[in-house]
Formats: structure tokens, sequence, C-alpha cells
């Protein structure tokens, strides 16, 4: 009984590390990329298979020190991801002027939920600056009209599927307009807004289509790529949100941030999960707000579910000025070249250029 216990975890540990380490290979596979996301549930995994084999190494080490072995190996491989991902409190700042604020509040709705009356208070009661709704329907465009009163400037966007998208803003907006990124058929936010101080600053909200496991990622990724363009070719510093249906250390997401100098407020604030609201273990974070050098992070907070099987995201943050003020993205010709490989592949119009 102890021997088929002992194979048991065994293969156990064999499988949870084979899912730990095959995202680790550059493919836009989607089934390989989908095994980036439980990386906090393949840890905690792991962990326990690793504590639950020690009893059985002194009887039967042959088998049992190898499956420890890589046990360590996988747990050390997601431990090295997830390490920025815990709340230091690294990059934000106490206090900011009220004319440098901006607060961005984003929702997932869940096209076919009905249970529009606590986002609709939440975002009343949190009084964001910038609203961006996604998977919103004819439905949604009638029960988010409340909000109008507060957030007069908005852009919207019905698909009679899963990317309808609506936005509003309490600020000004500037050469506001919807766009298809990457010649996807997903509707992307992409406008200037105009802070109270009196600059401006850019932003993007998009919410690309997860690919079918057997699909490739390529049309996810043109499009987080589309919107590294778009924010490389202005000189405003920006922010970029949405569901991005990414956790934030997958090889497109760092990428992304790279090429176009975003920070993610999660590091220094821990793994605020977003999804799935339904499950008390099954949780990543797919919903992001993103922003350029030149922004501090005052708070990262998770609101309360509504019914959507994601939560709201409200993330607060500060323009800074001086030399906290200026942007520093990393400019790498290899990045380049291989966004510009996925954006020709998907048929997207849209290239980077090395600086």
């Amino acid at each position: 009984m102890k021997a088929l216990a002992r194979y048991a975890l065994i293969l156990l540990a064999a499988i949870l590390a084979a899912a730990s380490l095959v995202p680790l290979i550059p493919t836009e596979w989607w089934a390989v990329r989908l095994l980036d996301f439980p990386r906090l549930p393949f840890a905690g995994g792991l962990l326990a298979v690793g504590l639950a084999l020690f009893p059985f190494l002194r009887g039967a080490p042959g088998s049992t020190l190898p499956a420890l072995a890589l046990v360590t190996l996988a747990l050390a491989v997601n431990a090295w991801i997830l390490w920025p991902y815990r709340p230091t409190g690294g990059m934000r700042v106490e206090e900011c002027p009220v004319e440098r604020r901006l607060s961005v509040l984003i929702a997932n709705v869940q096209l076919g939920n009905r249970n529009a009356a606590p986002l609709v208070e939440a975002v009343g009661r949190e009084e964001p600056d910038l609203f961006l709704a996604m998977e919103t329907d004819t439905w949604w465009d009638e029960a988010l009209k409340p909000v109008l009163a507060a957030m007069p400037h908005a852009l919207q966007r019905i698909t009679g599927s899963y990317y309808g998208i609506h936005f509003f803003s309490r600020l000004p907006l500037v050469n506001g307009g919807i766009r298809h990124l990457a010649g996807q058929d997903t509707p992307a936010v992409v406008t200037g807004v105009t802070l109270r101080s009196g600059e401006v600053i850019d932003f993007v909200g998009l919410h690309p289509k997860p690919p079918q496991p057997w699909q490739s990622a390529r049309g996810r990724d043109a499009q987080l790529y589309a919107a590294a363009a778009v924010l490389r070719d202005r000189v405003e510093p920006g922010v970029l949100a949405g569901d991005l249906n990414a956790t934030p250390w997958e090889i497109a997401v760092e990428r992304m941030a790279r090429l176009s100098g975003l920070i993610d407020p999660r590091r220094g604030y821990g793994y605020v999960a977003t999804w799935n609201a339904h499950s008390s273990w099954i949780r990543w974070p797919l919903d992001h707000v993103f922003h350029e050098g030149g922004f501090a992070t005052l708070d990262v907070e998770r609101l309360d579910a509504f019914g959507s099987d994601h939560v709201p995201l409200l993330v607060r943050l500060c323009r800074q000025t001086g030399e906290r003020g200026r942007m520093t993205p990393q400019r790498d010709a290899d990045d380049v070249a291989a966004a510009n490989a996925v954006l020709a592949a998907a048929g997207a119009t849209e290239r980077l250029q090395p600086r």
C-alpha cells in the first residue's frame, strides 16, 4: 500500500513539474501558454507533494530522491516567477496632489450577467476617473447609463459578442476613438485623457480574445504588441488597461511591457487575482492596469464580486514630475523583431521600430 502511495505521489510530482516547466518554452501554442496561468496552485501542489514524499526518502531513496529533486526544481521556477508579485510596497507613494491623481476601474461584466446594480453602485462609491467595462451588450449599455451623470465623456462599441466595450471618463478626452488593433475583430479604446493638472496622457483599453486550447495565441499576442506600438508612437505617458486574457508573467505580456516601458502595479502589491470570482482556489490575475514610467502607484484594490466571473480592479496612480516623471522604457531589438514577426503572421498592419 505504501509503495502504491509513493508511486502515485511520484506521478503527481512529475505531472505538476512538467506543467510548471513546459510554459518556459517560447511557443504560441495555447495549450502551453495556458499552463502559465495556474502557477500559484501549481506551487502549492508541488509543496504539498514534496512534503508527502519526504517520509519515503529513507525506505526508497532510489525513486524518491529524483522525484524530490524534480519537485524542488519546479517549485523554484514557480517561486522565481511569482516572487515579484508579493506585497512589498515597492513602487507606491503615500501622498499625491489631487490634480495629479488618476484612478482607473476596470470590470469584465461577463456577457449574460444581469446584475449591474452592485457595479454601478461601486462606480458611484469609488468615483474613479476612468471606468472600462468589457463584454458589454445592449442590456449593459442601458444599465450603465447612470454612470454618464458623473462620467460624461464616453466611448463604446456594442458588438453582439463577448467583445463589446464601454469606456467612461470623468476627465475630458482628446482625439478619442475605437480601434481594431492588429486587424482583430475586438474593439479597443485609444484616447488621450486630460488630467486635472492640464497634462494629457494616453489611455489604451483592450480585451483580446482568448484562443481555444487547440489554437495559437498569436491573435491575442498581436493585439498586445499592437497596443505597445500605439504607446511607443506617442510622446505622452500612457496607461494600458483591460482583461488581457493573460497573466503578467507570460512571455507576451512581459515583452509588451518592455517594448512600451509599461510597469505592473501588482509588483509591490501582491498577486491580486481577478478571475475566477466563482472559485476559491482557481484564481489568477487576468485583468490589468499597466502604466508607463512617470506614474507611481497609490493603491491597488480588488472590489467586491457582482455576479461576473471577474471581480473589478481599481488602481489609483499619481503622475510624477521632474526626475521621477521621466520614462525609461527598455528598447531591445530582439523584442522588436519577435513582436513584428507575430504582427506580420497575424496579418496586422502595425509595426514597431527599433530605437
